[in-house]
């Protein structure tokens, strides 16, 4: 059919003709052969939800990854239930690139059990189709408003709250008795605002603490109660957000080139807050490198411009180590930036920008950069 790049000693079909002289000779359905190639690049091909409260944003992805020489395409993707809504988030992939088939249920406007199958037609390189399933219980004695935790944007450091409110009908000995820690960057607060003969209200306030690293965060927390089916004693909710650097650094990492044993070169890093923040010192991987002394440490700013200077020594190799860059951020916040390029013999050709010119215009054998410095130094 068409030749699978991560087992190499497989010999994989080249064409149609050949499928249908497997199909002739050996009687395998090419029903089959057409959905089983495609389902090779699914992880998983089935999702339960569980018990779901009602309002609750409720979903899952299907991570899919083109383990083939030949480009892939999905022609067409739909659910067999309105109760799930489906996308998916690139329709087209070379080798190796990776995509989701994303599943939402639909909590607001269904309840009970619901189940739905998933169909991925694919056109390219060869007509298949590959079937997802997902199953869910959506309750209506547990609902949630708003349906999800949105922390949005935050920045680096620093903390937000969002609260939303919990509201259960029925039993009412109905209680939350606790959560689960599953993330210890997230603190939760919960507080009964009311209680009923029939309904109990919650309010739920999660706290993204200053310690949660930069990334994007998706996940679900779990609140334990006291309910009598076993089954639907834990509630989920979804937590959403996004953790933004404080600080970024840029080129990473930072490429001396190619650099003649002797020579000097000099390459120079962007470091941006979102907020005015200071430099307070540089550290390299050796006594090789050194900070321009141009540089001028313990400024406010929220861009600094730090020059890096290398003097090759006289053995040939590989350049490599990182620069680390101390900050006043959350208390002294440290960035470290890779280092990369080579000292290569006098023979071979060097970047231009390797060579740092002395006053009358020959090679510079040394150095006048005053090594690496704190503020004060």
């Amino acid at each position: 059919m068409f030749r699978k790049e991560r087992i190499p000693s497989e010999v994989w079909i080249s064409s149609w003709a050949t499928l249908v002289f497997i199909v002739l000779t050996l009687g395998v359905a090419p029903e089959a052969m057409a959905t089983d190639w495609a389902k090779a690049m699914f992880d998983q091909t089935t999702h339960d939800f569980g018990m779901v409260a009602r309002g609750s944003v409720a979903e899952y992805r299907f991570n899919f990854e083109n383990i083939y020489l030949e480009d892939v395409h999905v022609k067409s993707i739909s659910s067999s239930c309105r109760c799930t809504s489906v996308k998916v988030t690139e329709p087209s992939l070379k080798t190796h690139e990776k995509s989701q088939v994303v599943a939402t249920l639909n909590t607001r406007q269904f309840t009970g059990k619901k189940d739905a199958t998933i169909r991925v037609v694919l056109d390219k390189p060869f007509p298949a189709e590959v079937q997802l399933h997902v199953h869910s219980y959506i309750r209506t004695d547990v609902v949630l408003e708003p349906g999800s935790v949105q922390f949005g944007q935050v920045t680096e450091g620093k903390g937000v709250t969002k609260v939303i409110d919990l509201r259960h009908a029925g039993n009412p000995d109905w209680k939350i008795t606790g959560c689960e820690r599953a993330d210890e960057s997230i603190d939760v607060a919960i507080k009964t605002v009311s209680t009923t003969s029939d309904q109990a209200t919650y309010q739920l306030a999660f706290t993204l603490k200053p310690n949660a690293p930069a990334g994007y965060i998706r996940r679900h927390i779990t609140l334990l109660t006291n309910d009598q089916n076993p089954n639907a004693r834990r509630v989920l909710v979804p937590v959403e957000g996004v953790v933004a650097p404080a600080v970024t650094v840029r080129p990473s990492p930072l490429n001396f080139g190619l650099v003649r044993p002797g020579r000097e070169a000099t390459a120079r890093i962007v470091v941006q807050g979102q907020e005015s923040f200071q430099v307070l010192s540089v550290e390299g991987p050796d006594g090789r490198f050194a900070l321009d002394s141009s540089v001028k440490l313990g400024k406010s700013a929220s861009v600094h411009l730090l020059a890096i200077t290398f003097r090759a020594g006289t053995v040939p190799g590989k350049i490599e180590g990182k620069v680390r860059i101390q900050t006043d951020i959350g208390g002294g916040q440290t960035l470290e930036v890779d280092v990369a390029g080579e000292v290569v013999a006098g023979s071979q050709d060097a970047s231009p920008a390797a060579s740092a010119p002395s006053s009358d215009g020959s090679p510079s054998s040394e150095t006048s950069s005053p090594g690496w410095r704190s503020v004060g130094g």
